[in-house]
């Protein structure tokens, strides 16, 4: 009777044993100890700079206060942001674009940008403060909402399209829809 009393504690300690032992795809071990890359193996791991490059078509709608004189123009765009990833789904950004052509508009911007993603596929909506600057006339301040789906080529390269349509505060009614 012993003899099945401690083969049966033995089997039960075994079991235990081996039940504590984490397997080999978890890292239950203490912080820093993990093996290995982990995290996300896309392009925007937290803290990571990135630099996007733009170039598209910028329609640019001048509806004067007075009402007469409306004006439509379509020219090319093109410019660059510089931002930075708090999370892998929030970033902050600045940057620079130029409307070419006979509009002759630099646009100043910083903003924020929510990424969402589900891979090879990413969307992402944002909201710039921007600065629109024609080389001709005064400067004026707008807003401008976006939204933007991108397909992940490689880990650090990635390639989109992106719409944004900018709101102007001026006495005249000016709005510039992007394409981008």
């Amino acid at each position: 009777m012993k003899t099945w009393i401690a083969v049966s504690m033995i089997v039960s300690c075994a079991g235990v044993i081996e039940a504590a032992e984490p397997s080999s795809d978890r890292t239950d071990g203490p912080e820093g100890s993990e093996v290995g890359r982990g995290g996300y193996p896309h392009y925007g791991t937290p803290g990571s700079v990135f630099i996007e490059p733009f170039f598209g078509a910028a329609a640019v709608d001048i509806e004067p206060e007075g009402g007469e004189g409306n004006t439509s123009q379509t020219d090319l765009m093109y410019g660059a942001n510089v931002g930075y990833l708090m999370e892998d789904w929030l970033g902050v950004h600045v940057g620079y674009g130029y409307i070419a052509g006979d509009q002759k508009t630099s646009i100043y911007s910083a903003g924020i940008r929510n990424i969402l993603r589900y891979e090879p596929f990413n969307w992402h909506l944002g909201l710039d403060a921007e600065l629109y600057s024609p080389d001709v006339g005064d400067s004026r301040f707008g807003i401008a909402p976006s939204v933007g789906a991108e397909v992940v080529i490689t880990e650090h390269l990635r390639a989109g399209l992106q719409y944004q349509h900018d709101f102007i505060f001026a006495d005249d009614t000016i709005s510039i829809n992007r394409f981008t």
